[in-house]
């Protein structure tokens, strides 16, 4: 029996050993196969991946929350924006061409590294914050660190800090980020890359693709910040009001007809049902944050605007540098 025992440790010992090795040397083939579009810089002494367009003032700066596509998730926003303004868009620590960093990835942290990647690259203030999902959190973080250098912002179907205590336990559950733990694991052995799901529907094949090659190692990157995502809630629920500073609210006008991950009818009508009645009002609320600011519901949709209705997002942000550049209020803005 124990002679059993061993042999199957050494067998299981033996693959998890394959993995890694299969992992690394996928990682080196995707690193060549798909070098990064923007800049890397060197922040101490880590690497991260920057990448702008355009030209004018202010900047603006594309943050995407959780997404293991990083900057690329803007693939279809950033050169609509890049066409009346500076645009920049970068990947978090660990996630597609940005290494990872030894801090904690609480909002706190997330926000100084941008701050101080913007400078090192030579991207001068004011800024204009656009945050997606978990992404409106950061931005209202960095307007809090850095609030003189903060021109307005653009709330893409963005988390409300307050959401985890008003959905339903059972909602709260079904929708509850995987073990930390777990992605670590399979994302380090090769597991992840043999069963990766397909790229992100909505942008270009070769983005797609450079999404998918980086999965594994961006998965680790957003274990990090699972593993503080309450504290993240917890930082954004202590900024704002904005005073007057331009903002437009966009909100998805549908739920996702596909969810990433599988559950039974009744469960994906409760989730709906909850959505239809919830997000609408947490989505309002984030109009209290200035005294200048625009609410519009997306028709037809999703969560993933960035993906659906990037025209959208480039309209708001025009309207937001106009009222901006102007002095006026972002209703009036609008085109």
């Amino acid at each position: 029996m124990n002679r059993i025992a061993i042999a199957a440790a050494a067998i299981l010992f033996l693959l998890l050993s394959m993995g890694f090795v299969y992992e690394q040397w996928s990682r080196r083939s995707a690193a060549q196969a798909f070098p990064p579009p923007g800049r890397l810089v060197e922040v101490d002494g880590k690497l991260s991946h920057l990448y702008c367009s355009g030209e004018g003032n202010p900047t603006i700066i594309l943050e995407a929350g959780i997404n293991e596509g990083g900057s690329l998730t803007w693939d279809r926003v950033r050169p609509q924006i890049a066409a009346f303004s500076r645009v920049c868009a970068y990947d978090q620590a660990g996630i597609m061409w940005s290494e990872r960093r030894d801090h904690p990835r609480d909002a706190d942290h997330i926000v100084e590294d941008l701050h101080s990647l913007l400078t090192a690259a030579g991207e001068s203030p004011p800024y204009v914050m656009v945050g997606h999902s978990l992404g409106g959190l950061l931005v209202r973080v960095f307007a809090d660190h850095y609030s003189d250098e903060v021109a307005g912002f653009v709330f893409v179907d963005s988390s409300h800090p307050g959401q985890n205590q008003r959905f339903p336990l059972d909602v709260l559950d079904v929708m509850a980020f995987p073990s930390p733990l777990l992605l670590k694991a399979i994302s380090a052995l090769g597991i992840l890359r043999l069963e990766s799901p397909a790229a992100p529907n909505g942008l270009p094949k070769e983005i797609g693709e450079a999404i998918r090659s980086h999965l594994p190692q961006s998965m680790i990157g957003i274990a990090d910040i699972i593993e503080t995502v309450d504290n993240i809630f917890a930082q954004a629920q202590r900024t704002g009001p904005f005073g007057d500073r331009p903002i437009v609210v966009l909100t998805a006008g549908q739920f996702l007809e596909e969810l990433p991950y599988q559950i039974d009818a009744a469960t994906t009508a409760r989730l709906r049902a909850v959505w239809s009645d919830i997000w609408p009002e947490l989505q309002a609320e984030l109009t209290a944050l200035s005294t200048n600011t625009d609410w519009r519901v997306i028709e037809g949709a999703s969560h993933y605007i960035p993906l659906d209705a990037p025209e959208a997002i480039a309209v708001a942000v025009s309207d937001v540098v106009v009222a901006y550049r102007e002095n006026m209020p972002v209703r009036q803005a609008e085109r």
